[in-house]
């Protein structure tokens, strides 16, 4: 069963309790006060009746004849205008005159045993008011029994309960079209969020449900499925750029893997098939080693990479950034003396909270970059601020297109040239890494033929 049907039912179900109990209570009570009325002029009636007789009983007891009295009471009688029916009977008990029928004669059983009391009885499921009283006349006591028929106040009530029935039954039809209404255009959203839900389960995962009143639960709900589905989206988007970045890493290695690998092959079948003589043989002696130790730099490179991947911890520890800077530019300068390149050192009296040894590859790595990027005898800027370090040169810069992938690993610019330069694409990819596990933003500004600026800033000191 829907949850619309189910509230519907439900809604139904306590309007009619409580519509039930509302009208009986509103029922019972024009019921008492009807009784009430009715019983009053029943008693009214009877006084009537009683003061009535009284005069007669009076009148008539000058008369010598015996019977006087019944005279006086079925005079008395005679004049009687409601439908009450009424006996009249002596000290002794003896009836003197009654109007009772054949079918209400039954009546005169159900009277009260004494004077002054009034009770109300049913006779073959009709209600009557039956009244006892005494009086008085000339000296001699007489007890009057009256019935008051009730039947009008019950019947009344019948048809006012059918009535209100009626009227129930009316209400509740009109009150289970419009709550069908109601609730069909209340859920209505709730429809387009589970229409919403079945194209992400297809697979369409730019499906998002229309948020129809955003202050309502359905509107509230509608935006957090849209912020669920745009999260499942990301998160969707994000591993399958992973998965195809992790397989074009794997192609990428691959590929680097098997330039060196057939250049040290190569070099060593010649020396194993044909007779070469010294100079030759020291040539590829040195491209084999010169291939070798190219190699095992991209194993480092790639260990350091999976290892801080797989969460290797950091060893935080205040650092001075001249101390850091020094063994960055004496770890590059090999390289440096044989391109004829120059490093301005900038560090001042900065100091920071990080891992030596990693902000130490990060900065040779910066720095290997830009002397390989730079003309012969330019310069090379490495400069510490209080809220992190930057690397510029002279180079030939980065193309614009290329800046957004160039930290990707084994991404490269111009492939022949870092090739030339023993480079794999790399170490952008590592300085990127070192930076997130520091908290740090790397970014990179460019232009071509005039040089590109690399800046680690800490965004937590």
């Amino acid at each position: 069963m829907k949850l619309r049907t189910r509230i519907g039912l439900i809604t139904l179900a306590l309007c009619l309790l409580f519509g039930t109990a509302l009208a009986g209570l509103l029922l019972l009570r024009s019921f008492r006060v009807d009784l009430d009325s009715e019983i009053n002029r029943g008693l009214t009636s009877s006084d009537m009746f009683s003061a009535s007789l009284t005069a007669s009983l009076t009148a008539f007891s000058a008369l010598p004849e015996e019977d006087s009295a019944r005279r006086a009471v079925r005079l008395t009688a005679q004049y009687m205008t409601d439908s009450a029916q009424v006996a009249v009977a002596d000290a002794q008990g003896r009836l003197l005159h009654d109007t009772f029928k054949q079918d209400t004669a039954a009546l005169l059983d159900m009277m009260p045993g004494q004077d002054g009391v009034y009770v109300i009885r049913r006779l073959y499921g009709a209600p009557w008011l039956l009244i006892r009283r005494g009086l008085t006349a000339v000296g001699d006591s007489y007890h009057l029994y009256y019935a008051w028929p009730l039947e009008r106040v019950y019947t009344g009530a019948r048809q006012q309960a059918r009535t209100a029935a009626w009227l129930l039954v009316a209400l509740c039809a009109a009150l289970a079209g419009g709550l069908w209404l109601a609730l069909r255009a209340s859920f209505s959203p709730l429809r387009r969020v589970e229409k919403a839900a079945s194209g992400i389960a297809r697979g369409d995962y730019a499906a998002r449900a229309p948020v129809v009143h955003a202050q309502d639960e359905a509107g509230q709900l509608a935006a957090a499925f849209n912020r669920m589905a745009a999260s499942t989206q990301e998160h969707v988007e994000r591993l399958t750029r992973q998965d195809a970045a992790q397989k074009q890493f794997i192609a990428d290695m691959a590929h680097e893997l098997k330039t060196p690998m057939t250049s040290m092959i190569g070099y060593a079948d010649l020396l194993r098939r044909t007779s070469v003589d010294e100079a030759q043989r020291q040539q590829a002696l040195g491209a084999i080693v010169q291939q070798g130790e190219r190699l095992e730099r991209m194993g480092q490179k790639l260990l350091r990479l999976s290892g801080l991947d797989q969460g290797d911890a950091l060893t935080l520890a205040e650092h001075r950034a001249s101390d850091l800077f020094a063994q960055a530019a004496q770890a590059v300068d090999t390289l440096r003396a044989e391109q004829g390149i120059t490093i301005v050192q900038q560090a001042g009296i900065f100091r920071w909270r990080c891992d030596g040894d990693l902000m130490i590859t990060l900065m040779q790595n910066l720095l290997s970059n830009a002397i390989r990027a730079s003309r012969p005898g330019s310069r090379v800027w490495l400069t510490a601020r209080r809220e992190g370090l930057s690397v510029r040169d002279e180079g030939i810069g980065i193309p614009p297109e290329h800046l957004p992938h160039v930290t990707e690993a084994f991404y490269m610019v111009d492939k022949s040239r870092t090739r030339a330069a023993q480079g794999a694409g790399l170490g952008l990819a590592l300085c990127r890494r070192i930076a997130q596990l520091h908290d740090a933003r790397l970014t990179i500004q460019s232009q071509p033929g005039q040089g590109t600026t690399v800046d680690v800033a800490f965004t937590s000191l």
